[in-house]
């Protein structure tokens, strides 16, 4: 099932591509398993860093166009069955196993022959908010809604030098003060 909401032909083709590459991973696996699963609904509403999630629950699958955009061979073939792959392990397993653990990666390796990646080399979209924070280490770009939790006391720690990440600036204000400087 899919969610076709935009009127645009454009849209519309590739929203039939993302369905049917969906329909065939679902395909597989029901071959793989000699089992009927529970096809999801799927559209393009996966905004920011991820190239796909798969939200269980729900059944549903979201997909980043901006990154479909970029490569439909490469995004059909690899994102949407790693997504697909979350669906069929949460209906055989429920919710005792862990996201990228060893089932999802049998899954990846044995119904849809694929290395269980789980990073994409898709280029992010740019980011309409990002506030700059930093560490020991490095500096970090946090987005609005992480920017708002720091700034009402939640504390984020740094993965690598464990130390708490401060505010610099917030890089909105300076693009657009930059932008209109010309």
């Amino acid at each position: 099932m899919f969610d076709c909401m935009n009127t645009n032909t454009s849209i519309d083709l590739e929203i039939l591509e993302l369905q049917h590459q969906v329909e065939l991973c679902f395909e597989l696996a029901e071959t793989f398993f000699n089992h009927k699963f529970q096809p999801s609904h799927c559209n393009f509403k996966q905004k920011g860093r991820a190239a796909g999630t798969a939200h269980l629950q729900k059944n549903e699958l979201r997909f980043n166009h901006f990154m479909y955009q970029q490569d439909p061979v490469e995004f059909l073939n690899t994102v949407v069955p790693h997504e697909v792959a979350h669906i069929i392990v949460y209906q055989i397993y429920g919710t005792s196993v862990r996201p990228h653990g060893k089932e999802w990666q049998a899954v990846m390796k044995k119904v849809y022959q694929l290395s269980p990646n789980r990073t994409h080399t898709f280029d992010l979209p740019p980011t309409k908010n990002s506030y700059l924070y930093a560490c020991t280490c490095r500096q970090h770009e946090f987005t609005k809604r992480r920017h708002s939790r720091a700034q009402k006391g939640v504390e984020y720690i740094c993965k690598q030098c464990h130390s708490c990440l401060t505010f610099i600036k917030d890089m909105h204000q300076t693009e657009s003060a930059t932008s209109n400087d010309m």
